[in-house]
């Protein structure tokens, strides 16, 4: 008997550290679960992840989402003095990745944008549209109607990748649905290289998002970086990461998905590194898909 009664208070201690164990670890897991950022300083609705350093490259792959505009922000006219291209939507959905080194930063991917004939002239449609843009070194597209000036459509299949490269410059690659080939860009990124030639520790992302203009008290566009996120009723329906990758530098560069090869993407601690799995045999899972109500940012 006085063996059991020695034994309560060990076991109770016992349980009572496995209790503050067990919820330190779903404090842990649930701080861990991507969130949608809604941060008001940034000047855009936006989806981001983040991981570890160490890498010089990522891969994501996905489907494009199909985005409904709000009425009020769907069609600005430019005043006198704007450019042409300043029509269109007030709201631009963005799909893509981005690198980050002390005094560097890389973003490229997928823009929403007019579509550009063979000879360069707007055509007034929209779609999806390669550019980048670096901290230092501005914005970039391919030039309009060049053979590399790429146009994905709502709905299609698209991969990413983005490489640091030793010169101190970045390459992304896109590819679509059904092509071998990728397209591929190369631009300098100032501050890449550390003082010793070498790259500076990198860390990646991938974000969805829905980038904003304001109009001025002139009516004319100009862009929303640095100030508070505007109310509207822009939705981006059915789209979803479907797969990524890292590559560390002594990695060979990574194999393309497949064109038919379908991959879901499960939990993401920060810090960690998540291939792409494929579906069980029992029945594939249900894609995670974005969906913005952006006046009311509880329903993200």
């Amino acid at each position: 008997m006085l063996p059991t009664l020695l034994l309560l208070p060990v076991l109770a201690v016992s349980a009572g550290e496995f209790e503050d164990a067990a919820a330190k670890l779903r404090a842990l897991v649930e701080s861990a679960r991507p969130r949608y950022v809604i941060d008001p300083a940034r000047g855009a609705w936006y989806r981001k992840v983040t991981g570890a350093k160490g890498y010089v490259g990522l891969e994501a792959w996905g489907v494009l989402p199909r985005p409904s505009f709000d009425p009020a922000r769907a069609k600005h006219v430019p005043v006198a003095g704007e450019p042409a291209h300043a029509a269109g939507p007030l709201d631009r959905p963005d799909v893509y990745l981005g690198l980050h080194a002390e005094s560097a930063e890389v973003d490229c991917g997928l823009i929403w944008d007019q579509v550009h004939d063979a000879a360069g002239r707007g055509t007034g449609r929209y779609a999806y549209r390669v550019y980048w843009r670096t901290s230092k070194g501005g914005w970039g597209n391919p030039a309009p109607g060049a053979a590399d000036d790429l146009y994905l459509e709502p709905g299609e299949r698209f991969a990413l990748t983005l490489t640091a490269e030793p010169a101190g410059r970045a390459r992304l690659a896109v590819r679509r649905a059904g092509r071998r080939a990728a397209a591929a860009y190369v631009f300098d990124v100032p501050g890449l290289l550390a003082s010793d030639g070498t790259l500076k520790p990198l860390s990646f992302k991938r974000v969805h998002s829905i980038d904003q203009f304001r109009l001025d008290a002139r009516g004319a566009r100009r862009g929303n970086e640095g100030r508070p996120a505007l109310p509207t009723r822009t939705r981006l329906e059915g789209g979803r990461w479907e797969g990524r990758t890292c590559s560390r530098p002594t990695a060979r560069a990574g194999r393309w998905p497949a064109a038919s090869r379908r991959s879901r993407e499960g939990p993401t601690r920060p810090g960690a590194t998540t291939r792409s799995s494929r579906r069980p045999a029992s029945g594939p899972a249900a894609p995670r898909r974005w969906w913005f109500c952006l006046l009311d940012p509880k329903l993200l």
